[in-house]
């Protein structure tokens, strides 16, 4: 137990900088249906700008496969501004983006998408250079695609309007 609290406390310790001397920091999200890596940028003690990458690995249901399903491969690439509502260690924010999405389903390749987000949360600085958050929000996305799958040819349009949340996210600033 007192190496644990040695460490934290050295974390503590290490730096005496703010996060706002830092302004740059690397994000890390897992949330309920994918995981991002997002380069992060401070614009004073109010604003930010957020570039993220996305993966996540799932199935696809189709009729026209005979087992029903099929392995989903979805990558994310987006850009989004973000604002602060308090300068202080815990920092409500609200955050709007957009983006393109890539899905790989076999027969169907290149599945792309362009989504639109809105988001709210809170950042709490738990050291100097590191912070948690949690998040939720809205998420849209369309697309029109046209498939093989397995000899069948099926056509594919959707409009998508869903909630979201993140469950954990740690920002390292530098």
């Amino acid at each position: 137990m007192k190496t644990p609290l040695a460490f934290v406390l050295l974390a503590f310790a290490a730096t005496t900088l703010s996060a706002q001397t830092h302004p740059t920091g690397l994000t890390f999200s897992v949330a309920q249906s994918g995981n991002d890596v997002a380069f992060r940028r401070l614009f004073g003690s109010q604003w930010a700008a957020l570039a993220t990458l996305g993966y996540s690995h799932g199935t696809a249901f189709s009729t026209a496969v005979p087992s029903g399903s099929t392995n989903a491969d979805y990558w994310s690439l987006g850009l989004s501004g973000r604002r602060y509502f308090a300068p202080s260690e815990l920092r409500p924010f609200a955050e709007a983006g957009g983006g393109m999405r890539w899905t790989e389903i076999a027969g169907c390749p290149r599945l792309r998408n362009p989504f639109a987000t809105a988001t709210g949360g809170v950042e709490y600085n738990i050291a100097p250079r590191v912070s948690i958050e949690g998040s939720a929000g809205l998420s849209y996305s369309a697309f029109s695609q046209r498939c093989e799958i397995g000899g069948v040819v099926s056509n594919f349009h959707q409009h998508s309007l869903s909630t979201f949340r993140s469950a954990l996210s740690v920002t390292f600033y530098f």
